[in-house]
């Protein structure tokens, strides 16, 4: 957004327009118009004081002056096809010719106009130029020195500018301004200027005339001026028609000089629309009697995009020259002097980085959010995570919790279930045993469970043999000569020896068939038995581990065999194995350590 203050300075008021554009569309924030007559304000110093507080008042924005177009000349520069960078040059030299010899040096800008192809030789500029000299004292006179100026332009350029804002590129159009002091006459042809002129006869002059005539004071003419229609009616004046026909008379030779010059090549005065502007053409009845002199001046027209406000009557110089400053205008025309021009370039630059700098900051304020949004959003996620690890550990310590209360009950119907399979297994190894007796000459002289087989004591041993025992002798002791120690009746196993005994039976039985027939019947009866699922293995049983516990009556010394009969399904009599529960690895946070739970017994082996 950008903001300017334009000020077009008369002799007698001075106008002010406050503007701003943002992003291409300008909007009027004050318009003032200050009487200088009204206000007192009569030295230079009072209207810099009255000026000053102003701008202070309005925010201290930058300043666009207008130059009075008497103090500048705007004119078509015709040139051949040459770069800009020559143009330049040409334009240059050519206002040093014009000007003549003169200290002051001149102040000037061009833009190029009309349509010059590869088929015209020349091509035209529209130049505007006047002394830095004069450019600087109206600067000084309204204590304007210390401001930002933005820009300097002249009164025809200025109406150009407010002219191309209400009307489309094409149009034609003669702007007269009749300002208290001078009119202006500015010829537009495809929206450009095309001619620029000025004469010393504006409202005043009018007021001066009435004034002689009435033999009355200034102030005293200007209200009938303003407030009656000198031109028709009972207040009608001849004397005063006559004044406005010399007026009429200078405007339409310096149109006429205007078309006879060919300046606007191609074109014929009645095609042009004239439009008028200023406080002098609001005089009653001056547009009818002008009207009646072949000279039809039209109000201002109002904008024609909506981009661009309509400014108040009296404001379109103003306007225009707010427009240019601020970069709405096609072909701006600048007379701002170097020095001054280089400070604005400073300070745009200045608001450029600035303006970088704040974006930014932005910038970087939505990113800093942006990120504590993310680690808030990773904080409040990894928190979740926790309480969900620590509901997790909470489930985990109290399944197992539940499955030692599980296996506890369980260990205690462990022997039920065992004693039932063992019942299952004992009657069907009866039923086997039985039916493995059918076509075989055989018997059975003893059948044990294991457990109940290996309590008791082995046979004695012989007394022809040392008896040995399981515990280990150092070498020492085994280097002396071992006693003859003889032993009768039963004698204990060592505690050290564990006890064979195993989930099944032990079945003794005897062979009647001579050797070869004894072991080949022997040996279909392990395969027969080992094919059975109830068995999960079955095998001779060794001579260290027989007991004598059959009736001696019932065996063949050289065909007795004993057969170790182990069971396939032994879950029941074993204890289940039970690992300690494991805690996850998961850091979570350190909770209160206190006494061990009472509610969960200990994972201990129940007793075989």
């Amino acid at each position: 957004m950008r903001r300017v203050l334009a000020i077009d300075a008369g002799s007698r008021r001075i106008k002010l327009l406050l503007a701003e554009s943002d992003f291409g569309r300008v909007r009027i924030r004050k318009e003032e118009t200050i009487d200088l007559e009204e206000e007192g304000l009569v030295s230079a110093e009072e209207i810099q004081t009255h000026l000053k507080n102003l701008l202070d008042d309005w925010g201290d924005p930058p300043v666009a002056v207008v130059l009075p177009q008497q103090l500048s000349v705007s004119q078509v520069f015709d040139l051949p096809q040459v770069p800009e960078s020559e143009a330049r040059r040409l334009i240059s030299d050519e206002i040093v010719k014009l000007s003549g010899v003169s200290e002051s040096r001149f102040v000037h800008d061009f833009v190029k106009i009309g349509d010059s192809g590869q088929s015209n030789p020349r091509q035209q500029f529209w130049v505007t130029y006047a002394q830095e000299g004069e450019i600087r004292e109206r600067i000084t006179r309204f204590g304007l020195e210390d401001q930002d100026i933005s820009d300097v332009t002249t009164t025809a350029n200025a109406l150009i500018a407010a002219y191309r804002a209400g009307t489309p590129l094409g149009s034609r159009a003669i702007l007269v301004h009749l300002g208290a002091e001078t009119t202006l006459v500015v010829v537009v042809v495809a929206g450009q200027g095309a001619f620029a002129s000025s004469f010393q006869m504006g409202a005043d002059f009018f007021t001066r005339a009435l004034s002689r005539q009435l033999a009355c004071p200034e102030e005293q003419a200007e209200h009938i001026r303003t407030t009656r229609n000198l031109f028709s009616g009972l207040d009608a004046s001849k004397e005063f028609r006559a004044v406005v026909d010399g007026w009429t008379a200078e405007l339409k030779r310096q149109l006429a000089d205007c078309f006879r010059r060919g300046t606007a090549v191609g074109h014929r005065q009645d095609s042009f629309e004239m439009i008028g502007s200023g406080g002098g053409l609001e005089q009653p009845g001056l547009r009818e009697y002008l009207a009646g002199q072949n000279l039809l001046i039209t109000p201002w027209p109002p904008p024609a995009q909506q981009d661009f406000p309509a400014p108040r009557k009296g404001m379109e110089v103003a306007f225009g020259a707010a427009l240019q400053s601020l970069g709405c205008c096609a072909h701006p025309v600048s007379l701002l002097p170097d020095e001054f021009r280089a400070v604005w370039k400073r300070r745009l630059l200045r608001q450029r980085v600035d303006l970088a700098s704040l974006v930014l900051a932005g910038l970087c304020a939505v990113a800093f959010l942006l990120a504590t949004f993310y680690q808030v959003s990773l904080i409040r996620t990894k928190q979740e995570l926790l309480r969900k690890v620590a509901s997790g550990r909470e489930l985990l310590e109290a399944n197992h919790a539940l499955s030692a209360d599980l296996a506890v009950q369980y260990d205690l119907l462990r022997p039920v279930f065992a004693a039932r399979q063992g019942m299952v297994d004992t009657l069907a190894t009866i039923a086997v045993l039985q039916q493995s007796r059918s076509n075989r000459a055989l018997w059975y002289v003893l059948m044990a469970d294991q457990e109940s087989y290996f309590r008791q004591p082995p046979p004695p041993p012989s007394t022809n043999r040392i008896i040995r025992t399981n515990l280990l002798s150092t070498l020492a002791e085994r280097a002396k000569p071992a006693p003859l120690i003889v032993e009768y009746g039963p004698q204990p196993l060592p505690t050290t020896n564990a006890s064979p005994a195993k989930p099944g039976f032990i079945a003794e039985l005897c062979i009647p068939d001579d050797a070869e027939t004894a072991r080949h019947t022997l040996r279909e009866l392990v395969s027969e038995l080992e094919k059975q699922p109830v068995f999960s293995r079955v095998d001779l049983l060794s001579d260290d581990l027989r007991r004598n516990l059959a009736d001696p009556k019932l065996l063949l010394p050289d065909r007795h065999f004993v057969l170790a009969l182990d069971f396939a399904r032994t879950e029941f009599s074993q204890p289940i194995p039970r690992k300690p529960p494991t805690v996850p690895t998961t850091r979570i946070p350190p909770r209160r350590i206190g006494p061990p739970r009472n509610d969960v017994p200990p994972l201990s082996r129940p007793p075989d």
